[in-house]
């Protein structure tokens, strides 16, 4: 198995881990695409070659993966439209299983952020839709 998988595992409150130089440089306990966007925020001057290491990477941790200038991702599961953006970002990426669709928290539909990019590859415009898709999920609340 891969060490960034086992390091995952062994740490199992955490969701999301950021390497750089293979240090880690961040880790989140948030789901979903939080630990990336918190991330990107905190980070006053993004460098490049980041690896994302994440429990499960649909289309938008991706997108943000890419904002981030990551250039490898690691996760046990991704989606079939996630991993088709990571090729065209000529990102490197170790999965262990891929499925067609990220299933959203309730498990009875798809994940409203990675439906929100599902047409998008511009990691700009990416990165605006899912700040929208979070507000308008946090007034259904």
């Amino acid at each position: 198995m891969n060490h960034y998988l086992d390091y995952l595992k062994a740490h199992s409150d955490l969701t999301c881990i950021i390497y750089h130089d293979n240090n880690i440089v961040f880790t989140s306990s948030e789901k979903g695409v939080k630990p990336i966007l918190d991330f990107y925020h905190q980070t006053e001057t993004l460098l490049s070659d980041y690896i994302v290491v994440d429990k499960i990477m649909g289309r938008g941790a991706i997108i943000l993966s890419k904002l981030i200038h990551a250039k490898k991702v690691v996760t046990p599961i991704i989606s079939e439209p996630a991993y088709q953006l990571a090729k065209e970002y000529n990102m490197h990426v170790t999965f262990t299983t891929i499925v067609p669709y990220i299933i959203n928290r309730e498990q009875n539909g798809h994940c409203p952020i990675e439906t929100s990019v599902i047409n998008i590859s511009d990691p700009v415009l990416g990165y605006q839709t899912i700040i929208n898709t979070l507000k308008n999920l946090q007034k259904k609340d």
